[in-house]
């Protein structure tokens, strides 16, 4: 896999910004899906999405950034799940991210107890 222009920000996330994708950085492809995407599904055709049986997503190719800020907020509000394209995280380190940091202080070996011993034995 190859990176170009690439950055690493503090939550060790790659995010990766290749000149092709900055080429298309006015168009993006939005995928929404969810449990209740079915209800819903007379908006998406309305707004020019297509059904993809194989992953089970609503989609749309070429879309203004504007406009799907405007989808984000409609999926956010019905509580459907979304994807966009200018939003992809190429490497996410989970476990940096789980204990933040702090993976150290927390992982440290306990001292063994000292158990007291009985003064008469029956």
């Amino acid at each position: 896999m190859k990176f170009e222009n690439t950055f690493v920000n503090f939550n060790k996330v790659v995010i990766s910004t290749n000149s092709k994708e900055k080429n298309m950085s006015n168009k993006i492809s939005f995928s929404a899906f969810g449990r209740d995407s079915y209800y819903h599904r007379e908006w998406f055709r309305k707004n020019g999405f297509k059904f993809d049986r194989s992953s089970k997503k609503w989609t749309v190719e070429q879309m203004p950034i504007d406009l799907a800020e405007e989808f984000a907020s409609y999926c956010r509000k019905y509580g459907l799940t979304f994807e966009r394209s200018d939003r992809v995280i190429t490497e996410f380190d989970y476990a940096d991210y789980l204990w933040e940091g702090q993976r150290e202080d927390y992982m440290k070996p306990n001292e063994d107890p000292t158990i007291p011993q009985p003064k008469n034995k029956i």
